[in-house]
């Protein structure tokens, strides 16, 4: 694809922005973003006369889409499979190997990502189908942080493995469905310093991707554990792997908990997120990963379900839904809200 500066007028529903769209010194529309009516009607309104989108070189763009995203999601079930045998092995280096490069390859298709992991999100296969998760969106974070390939090869490497001590805690534990006792909450957080002990014995592994395994549960407050440090004395991969790994479990299914949205995962970060998170890794996520939504359905606590047409750069919690032709600014809405986001 190459970048064209075209009319606004010239525009069409399913374009993709090229650059942001600046209005004022406030972003209006991120790149990245595909085009509806609602985003090009705003733009006329807001007197924007040119953008740059990306034109395809040729007519094959749809097709590529989705033979990448159904190449994706064969990948990641086969992946799910390898990291039970994975599990299993405790630490196979291999097939760790194996399953990053599998994920890697995806690096340029974030579009792809996320449609698929909003879809394929099992809550019974929960313990594998996270593993997975938190290795592709270390990956896209390290990917918007502009980090190397290598370094973006141990992030993935870093989320797959991140929670493999667990395979020491009872599964009674792990699958409770109401709240922990201390003594409970104690043993799942031994799973940090089980994994590291684990992930130590394999020479292959490097020390970012032991660190992060050891690390992802620290907090930049000092609040988190098995130590307590602080920010200065955590890892960059274990930060980036620690956001991957909250936002995957707020935001998937499991057996005894439906996961949250997208929105109220957006909200937490942008909350409390910024005293126990690095700021930079938090936008990192949030800046890049929002634009993705645009275009997936919403269903409302009232049963209604519309298409998301617009997310405010400045306003990440809070999407312009469309329903029929009525247009929901969830900004305005106290008493509603989403419960569910789908393709």
């Amino acid at each position: 694809m190459r970048k064209e500066k075209m009319e606004i007028f010239k525009c069409k529903p399913g374009m993709l922005l090229a650059e942001d769209v600046i209005c004022n010194g406030s972003k209006l529309v991120s790149k990245n973003t595909v085009l509806n009516s609602y985003i090009i009607d705003k733009l006329i309104s807001l007197g924007e006369y040119s953008i740059y989108i990306f034109v395809l070189e040729n007519n094959d763009y749809l097709n590529r889409y989705d033979n990448t995203r159904e190449n994706f999601k064969t990948d990641y079930k086969l992946n799910i499979n390898m990291i039970k045998k994975l599990i299993n092995k405790l630490t196979s280096t291999n097939e760790v190997m194996q399953i990053s490069e599998s994920i890697v390859k995806y690096l340029d298709e974030p579009n792809v990502i996320i449609e698929c992991l909003n879809s394929l999100k099992k809550s019974d296969e929960y313990t594998y189908t996270h593993c997975i998760n938190v290795g592709i969106y270390s990956m896209l974070i390290a990917k918007w942080m502009n980090l190397s390939l290598d370094l973006i090869r141990e992030a993935i490497q870093s989320g797959l493995l991140h929670d493999i001590g667990k395979i020491k805690i009872d599964l009674e534990i792990l699958n409770k469905p109401g709240k922990l006792t201390n003594e409970e909450f104690y043993e799942i957080k031994k799973h940090t310093i089980w994994g590291y002990d684990l992930v130590n014995q394999n020479n292959n592994l490097s020390k970012n991707i032991k660190d992060a395994v050891l690390m992802h549960h620290e907090r930049a407050d000092g609040s988190g554990y098995p130590f307590g440090v602080n920010g200065t004395d955590i890892t960059l991969i274990a930060k980036i792997v620690s956001v991957a790994d909250t936002f995957d479990a707020m935001t998937s299914n499991r057996v005894y908990k439906k996961g949250t949205t997208p929105f109220k995962a957006f909200e937490m970060f942008m909350v409390e997120g910024v005293k126990q998170y690095d700021v930079s890794i938090i936008f990192s996520l949030l800046e890049n990963i929002y634009p993705y939504y645009i275009g997936m359905n919403a269903m409302l606590e009232d049963g209604r379900i519309g298409e998301i047409v617009y997310i405010s750069p400045n306003d990440l919690m809070n999407p312009i839904i469309k329903v029929n032709n009525e247009l929901i600014d969830m900004s305005k809405e106290n008493n509603l809200s989403i419960v569910n986001i789908f393709v």
